[in-house]
């Protein structure tokens, strides 16, 4: 179920790979474990697959690699499915209780609001986030992400599908454009949104202190060797 949900989901694009394609497989591990284990500890054990299917569709989205990249439309169908496994989880009043459900995917869904967000807002939060950059940048857990998480504002920027979205991960980080655009869209560093170019302006004359320009460098290696290889 594991290489189903996180090689398949999204790969390549949306419209093609959504959930419905490895729902029927969830729906058959579920009632599997449900049949073998005492009703007593049922919602314990549910619960568990459920915060692990949650980090499993955060790193779907944060650190599924080149082959994913979002469009607003695609976010669109994203929150549907994201709505699909709450749902399931569920299970018309026999699963785990909504209330317990929405709870544990309160983070998730605010993180899945990210990609909503205009690039110019994304850029605004990381720069004034980038002063917390810590060296540990795979060390994290997502449940100890924040909105305002340097490591996962650049992994949305990362995996946005947009122009000014890659413009500035190339121009700034260095990195290659995401997967919706071709290298040579990178190479023009002009950017369409005056407010964008602006903020990059003012963030190549940053000063950092020795901290921030440690932890930059230290993210910006691992990214390029790990998520767009």
């Amino acid at each position: 179920m594991r290489n189903s949900f996180l090689f398949y989901l999204y790969h390549g694009g949306v419209e093609g790979n959504r959930l419905d394609g490895v729902l029927p497989q969830f729906d058959r591990v579920l009632n599997d474990v449900c049949g073998l284990i005492d009703d007593t500890i049922r919602d314990l054990v549910v619960s568990s697959i459920w915060k692990a299917s949650l980090e499993g569709f955060m790193w779907v989205l944060l650190d599924g690699g080149p082959s994913r990249a979002f469009s607003d439309t695609d976010i669109i169908m994203i929150e549907e499915d994201f709505n699909m496994l709450k749902d399931l989880f569920v299970a018309d009043g026999d699963g785990l209780p909504r209330s317990l459900v929405e709870e544990e995917a309160k983070f998730y869904r605010q993180i899945l609001s990210l990609f909503s967000l205009p690039t110019e807002s994304l850029v605004q939060m990381l720069m004034a986030s980038s002063e917390h950059i810590s060296d540990s940048v795979n060390s994290k857990k997502y449940g100890q992400r924040y909105l305002g998480d340097a490591h996962t504002l650049i992994r949305v920027l990362c995996h946005k599908k947009d122009r000014e979205a890659s413009k500035f991960l190339k121009s700034h980080y260095r990195l290659p454009p995401s997967s919706g655009y071709d290298e040579g869209a990178g190479e023009d560093s002009s950017f369409s949104s005056p407010l964008v170019a602006d903020i990059w302006k003012r963030s190549a004359s940053f000063r950092w202190s020795e901290k921030g320009q440690s932890s930059f460098r230290s993210i910006k290696k691992r990214l390029q060797e790990a998520t767009w290889r």
